[in-house]
């Protein structure tokens, strides 16, 4: 179904396999996010083939807080429960890349798991997403939900440098901006990120190359300048890139 319609699975039973300790996350639900093209076939996966009932259908919802979410599908199957977020962008990951936070940007696609800060989540450390104060978002059932995960032992910091040193700008040395830096240009191929694949994959230098991948997705996570003392803002963006 992953392959098929492009769809990816995120939330806590992914960060529960990317997790440094374990159990420290115990998933009770699965988020699966897809985009407005496959919604009927998705959503008749999952009852036809798999059982499950829709209890509920909402246009939004205060937790997921993002801009390219435009509906979602609460799925019940006796004790579990799957929700279908849907996205009217052309790839399913870009509600991730909105997340409250970098400890839940990680997601499974067909062929793979992904995390998008690994040097962080592994060490139960998280940035929290500038966007947040930046749109002013920090709402009650945000700060709630950046809660959960303090309390899941995550240390959660609005200033990336509390998690850990970092290259934000290009010195004469030829260092390069860290993908850690919140004002660095990301991408979801690009050498920052962890990625385990499943299936036999194929490269191109060092980008990998898979028949059914995603389209890539081109993101900053922007906020106040790490420099200290300079408090210019870099905006926060995302677009799809191919």
């Amino acid at each position: 179904l992953l392959n098929k319609t492009g769809s990816v699975v995120s939330g806590s039973c992914v960060l529960s396999l990317v997790q440094a300790e374990r159990g420290g996350t115990i998933p009770k639900d699965m988020d699966v996010y897809i985009t407005e093209k496959y919604e009927a076939e998705v959503l008749n996966h999952f009852k036809e083939e798999e059982g499950y009932e829709c209890t509920q259908e909402m246009v939004t919802k205060p937790e997921y807080e993002s801009s390219v979410v435009y509906k979602i599908h609460k799925l019940v199957k006796k004790n579990k429960q799957v929700d279908v977020i849907i996205t009217h962008w052309k790839c399913a990951i870009a509600p991730i890349l909105q997340f409250h936070s970098t400890a839940v940007m990680n997601y499974i696609t067909a062929d793979s798991i992904v995390c998008l800060y690994p040097r962080w989540t592994t060490a139960n450390k998280s940035l929290i997403h500038p966007r947040m104060y930046l749109e002013n978002l920090t709402h009650l059932s945000m700060l709630n939900a950046l809660m959960k995960y303090q309390k899941r032992g995550f240390h959660m910091s609005a200033e990336p440098f509390h998690l850990g040193d970092h290259v934000c700008e290009e010195g004469q040395d030829n260092r390069k901006k860290s993908g850690y830096c919140p004002h660095a240009l990301r991408s979801t191929v690009d050498g920052e990120i962890f990625r385990w694949n499943f299936r036999l994959t194929q490269t191109l230098g060092n980008t990998t190359i898979m028949c059914h991948d995603l389209p890539i997705m081109v993101w900053c996570l922007g906020g106040h300048e790490c420099v200290e003392g300079n408090k210019d803002e870099t905006i926060s963006f995302m677009l799809v890139s191919a």
